[in-house]
């Protein structure tokens, strides 16, 4: 209500103020005035601030306890009770009777003696070459003809594997047979390292070629040795020859000679 009440007291303070200035002499003016009232309204904002209640605060509570002091109690002492010590035993030594002599049994045992090792002559074998199998030569059988179609050895004056007519094939080297239980194909053992000692292809050999003269011409040499053994992986026209024959045409590195010349006196 102030505001309201103090617009009125504006208002009729200058409504006194017009009258007081009018003229008072001039009756011929008419002068009319218009009072407006204006009624302003302010709104005024008005903060009021309530504080709750405050907390309350409960003090922690206190457990009393309570402590009883013990009072020590005395225990009756135990009764003592005597005791008789038993009477104490001697002791009797005791006498071990000796040990009666055992009384050893020899069971008879049986020796057998064992029996003595067969001792297997190692394989013939041929470096680079087929190798050539020693097998114990039947007896010598009666010296047949040599044949005229070129099948088996011939002699020295005509046919195949002769001076007229020598064979053309390889040669390779072997080990012969050193060991008497196990001879060459002839029955023969050989010091192949310094005997110039040779084997016939076995597809042309006979028993009668055993001991004869072989004839080799290689690279301008000729060679002679003797025929002891037949090569089993040897063809018609090629042979097997010890190491020092061998030594004596080439090289061991060579391992295999080709196109040689032979043939049988």
């Amino acid at each position: 209500m102030a505001p309201l009440a103090k617009s009125l007291a504006l208002a009729g303070s200058l409504f006194a103020a017009l009258s007081a200035a009018a003229p008072v002499h001039k009756r011929g003016n008419v002068v009319v005035f218009e009072t407006e009232t204006t009624v302003v309204w302010t709104t005024v904002d008005i903060t009021t601030t309530i504080y709750g209640p405050q907390p309350t605060v409960q003090a922690p509570a206190t457990t009393v306890i309570s402590v009883t002091e013990a009072t020590p109690t005395e225990a009756p002492a135990a009764p003592v009770v005597a005791v008789e010590e038993p009477p104490k035993e001697t002791p009797v030594p005791v006498v071990q009777a000796a040990p009666e002599p055992e009384t050893e049994r020899k069971i008879p045992t049986t020796t057998v003696a064992p029996q003595p090792p067969v001792q297997l002559a190692p394989q013939p074998t041929t470096t680079a070459a087929p190798t050539t199998t020693s097998v114990v030569a039947p007896p010598p059988q009666p010296t047949q003809p040599a044949a005229s179609n070129g099948s088996g050895s011939s002699s020295s004056s005509g046919g195949p594997c002769s001076s007229g007519s020598p064979c053309k094939g390889d040669v390779t080297f072997y080990d012969t047979a050193t060991s008497a239980s196990a001879p060459s194909s002839c029955g023969f053992t050989n010091d192949g390292s310094s005997e110039n000692v040779i084997a016939l292809p076995v597809g042309i050999m006979t028993d009668s070629d055993c001991g004869r003269v072989v004839n080799i011409k290689y690279g301008g040499v000729t060679k002679t040795g003797k025929v002891v053994d037949k090569c089993m992986g040897c063809d018609d026209s090629s042979i097997d020859l010890s190491r020092h024959f061998f030594s004596e045409l080439a090289a061991f590195t060579e391992g295999r000679l080709f196109d040689v010349e032979w043939w049988l006196d």
